[in-house]
């Protein structure tokens, strides 16, 4: 009897911590699904407004639809001609003209004939100066394709050897060349505290190719018996530079340094050049030089003395142009009374 008394109260306590945990369970499980409820009405409100802008979008380009963009080829279609606007595009690649062609890559100098100096009867050595601010010798200096800047590349690059002087002896590399061809300029040295000048330095510009006005060329003119004709070879090729004081007078002439022409060949037999004013075409720079097409003044003859023509006659330009005539009319009387009889 007193078994089931006990089992009976276990029952009892059992119901009620049933219902006590249910009590506090039920509000939250009210509250979760309120939040959720809320969740989904802000979605379904936003998910409207994002399909009335679509609508407005679409209502709007349906009321004013784009301009019809105008076929600028439109008068080119012809029902005589059978052309339409709509033709293939030409992926042909463009030639910029015929003759500018690149003919000359890889183009090698003619050998000269080696001379034998028993067979030179004849025998003068000649300075000649090339200006180039001369319209017939504008060729050497056509913008953006100069015969200097293909010079200072060449060197840059170790495709030729500058020399120092007409003697082709000692070599000067690139940096000593751009030194040569560069002013300089005095620039005062300031103390950093009083400000007070500690001295000068020298400044050096950078190189400008419009600076090199005039080459300078040295030739041998010989009479080869076996042949029967008179040779000009050039032998040495320089630019020349004005050297200007500091009150900006002119005092003389500098050659920055010397191309011995022979190993310039190569390289100017391979460079085109091109002056459709003269119709040149397809010629070459050795071409130049080999054919003497250029327009040139002798300023200096071989002699024991070696002194130039304007050393002779200084400050009488007049005296050295008829100075430099007269060689000229020498050279020229010789080849022409060579065959006289």
């Amino acid at each position: 009897m007193k078994k089931n008394f006990l089992v009976c109260i276990a029952v009892v306590l059992s119901l009620g911590a049933t219902t006590y945990i249910n009590a506090q369970t039920t509000p939250k499980k009210k509250k979760k699904k309120k939040v959720v409820e809320n969740k989904v009405n802000t979605d379904s409100l936003a998910a409207a407004r994002v399909a009335d802008s679509l609508a407005a979008v679409a209502a709007a380009a349906a009321a004013a639809p784009p301009p019809v963009e105008e076929n600028p080829f439109a008068d080119l279609v012809s029902t005589d001609t059978g052309f339409q606007a709509d033709f293939a595009l030409d992926t042909t690649r463009p030639v910029d003209g015929y003759y500018k062609q690149k003919n000359l890559l890889g183009a090698k100098p003619f050998a000269f004939p080696k001379e034998n100096k028993n067979n030179i009867k004849f025998y003068k050595r000649i300075w000649r100066e090339i200006n180039l601010t001369d319209s017939v010798n504008k060729i050497f200096a056509m913008p953006g394709e100069t015969l200097i800047s293909l010079m200072m590349d060449a060197i840059k690059y170790k495709k030729l050897i500058a020399y120092s002087d007409e003697t082709f002896k000692k070599q000067l590399t690139y940096e000593k060349v751009m030194k040569a061809f560069s002013d300089s300029a005095l620039v005062p040295i300031l103390d950093s505290i009083n400000g007070d000048v500690l001295g000068y330095r020298s400044v050096f510009n950078d190189f400008n190719p419009d600076s090199v006005t005039k080459f300078e060329i040295k030739e041998d003119i010989f009479f080869d018996k076996v042949r029967g004709r008179v040779i000009t070879q050039t032998i040495g090729i320089s630019p020349v530079i004005k050297l200007k004081s500091s009150a900006g007078d002119y005092i003389g002439d500098l050659h920055p340094f010397w191309l011995y022409y022979p190993q310039c060949r190569n390289l100017f037999a391979a460079r085109e050049v091109i002056d459709p004013q003269r119709d040149i075409y397809n010629e070459s720079y050795d071409d130049m030089f080999v054919q003497r097409r250029f327009r040139s003044r002798i300023v200096k003859e071989s002699n024991p003395a070696d002194l130039r023509i304007r050393d002779k006659y200084p400050n009488d330009e007049e005296k050295q142009k008829r100075e430099s005539d007269r060689i000229e009319r020498e050279i020229q009387s010789y080849k022409k009374n060579l065959w006289k009889y």
